[in-house]
């Protein structure tokens, strides 16, 4: 457990940072808070004989300089048991740089891609449990309601050492 706290600190270490060094490459930029959103939906993760999905859960908060993106994350999934409780969860928390493109006013793409800590924890013998460092790409799909309110689709998928996890949520965003 003191290891998951010890990237935990060194990702937020690192997000900071990335503010700071976008903030001081040049006095007319303005860090500011671009968005946060949050959604649920399902993960799916499979790495040798061991396979399995369940629902998840996702919150974002986005920082913005110039068309700099830097997003930090918090996702976590458990299996939904039917019959008795869940044997696998997972938790994710990451750092990660991206841009938008802009294709109408009430449509755009977010691609991301970071760095983050990826702790698992299951009672089933095939699966590990363990905590490791993970690569997170991320690609978003938003549609706005007006300038602040939007929905969409939250893509990610996390190379780490234990088990390659992709998760897929619907997700509510708000721009500052």
């Amino acid at each position: 457990m003191k290891k998951q706290y010890l990237y935990l600190v060194v990702i937020l270490a690192l997000f900071f940072t990335c503010s700071n060094w976008t903030y001081s490459q040049n006095s007319k930029n303005k860090i500011k808070f671009h968005s946060i959103s949050s959604g649920f939906g399902g993960f799916y993760f499979k790495k040798s004989n061991s396979e399995g999905g369940g629902a998840s859960f996702v919150l974002n908060g986005t920082l913005e300089s110039n068309k700099n993106l830097v997003n930090l994350c918090f996702l976590t999934g458990s299996e939904i048991g039917v019959v008795g409780g869940s044997t696998y969860n997972f938790n994710e928390f990451s750092v990660a740089y991206g841009r938008q493109l802009q294709l109408k006013k009430w449509f755009c793409l977010e691609g991301f891609a970071g760095i983050g800590s990826y702790q698992q924890n299951s009672k089933n013998s095939f699966v590990v449990s363990g905590s490791t460092i993970s690569f997170p790409l991320k690609f978003n799909v938003k549609f706005f309601f007006n300038e602040k309110i939007g929905i969409g689709l939250n893509n990610e998928y996390s190379f780490n050492q234990i088990n390659n996890n992709y998760s897929t949520n619907l997700m509510v965003h708000y721009n500052f």
